[in-house]
């Protein structure tokens, strides 16, 4: 039992060292998991169970947490155990299948916990059905009235975080279709309880951002298509919502469809 604790909360403290020190789940990942592996070069069997059984069964509670990012908790589950495993058994074999695993880890860090996300985050987001009515009162058009262009909607909210990092990205692909007709990018501001009159507009004025931005009254329109997490893009064209989801906006190592992607798979149409 003394050797189980030792190696188990070692283990569990040795990842939460790397988290700590380290931003981002592609080097968390793979520092972790290489670590793990070099580690089960050195131990017995019955240490490299210790070693990864409460680290697997921590992911293993996350599952049913609400706020956990299931994608994410699947890639440690399986590779925690598995990592462990090919490290004990791999350590007498040829320096090959040593070199071969970690560079595998170092891509599933790269380019899994992006690309997975997306993914499953996105897998039916194309839709096609009738917008709601879309009334801002800074604009005299319908949004949803507008025939022969893709209009892309980027919500967000004062207190988002990651909204306010994500519009240089928007501001970029604006100023790419800003000359096209046929392609319309607003920014639409979503009101929160503690905002007072023009808070929104004051905060996000003073960054001189050249995309138009509109401003709704409240979060009726989020309401109606189903979501209430920010940012969040959505994408009409000729008075049907076509794109309900978050698209990648500005990310690297990416095999899934992209923002831009899905503008010029409308704009083919």
């Amino acid at each position: 039992m003394k050797k189980f604790f030792i190696y188990s909360i070692g283990v569990v403290l040795f990842y939460l060292i790397v988290r700590f020190l380290l931003n981002g789940h592609e080097f968390i990942f793979s520092v972790f998991m290489i670590s793990s592996f070099i580690f089960s070069f050195f131990i017995e069997k019955k240490e490299m169970i210790y070693s990864m059984s409460l680290l697997t069964l921590i992911w293993g509670i996350h599952f049913f947490r609400e706020s956990s990012i299931i994608v994410n908790i699947i890639i440690y589950f399986i590779f925690t155990p598995l990592t462990f495993y090919l490290g004990y058994y791999l350590k007498n074999k040829h320096v090959f299948y040593k070199i071969i695993y970690p560079v595998f880890l170092v891509l599933i860090g790269v380019y899994g916990f992006t690309n997975l996300w997306y993914y499953t985050t996105n897998f039916n987001s194309r839709v096609n059905y009738n917008s709601p009515i879309m009334n801002f009162h800074n604009n005299e058009v319908r949004i949803d009235t507008i025939k022969n262009e893709v209009i892309v909607l980027d919500y967000w909210t004062t207190s988002c975080g990651v909204c306010f990092k994500k519009f240089p990205e928007f501001e970029k692909l604006y100023l790419k279709y800003k000359e096209n007709p046929n392609v319309k990018l607003y920014a639409v501001n979503i009101p929160i309880k503690r905002d007072t009159f023009g808070s929104a507009k004051k905060m996000i004025e003073k960054y001189n951002y050249q995309f138009p931005v509109l401003y709704s009254d409240s979060d009726t329109i989020p309401k109606q298509l189903g979501f209430n997490k920010y940012p969040h893009l959505i994408i009409l064209k000729n008075g049907k919502v076509r794109y309900n989801g978050y698209p990648a906006l500005g990310e690297d190592n990416l095999f899934v469809n992209s923002l831009d992607d899905e503008i010029e798979l409308l704009l083919k149409e």
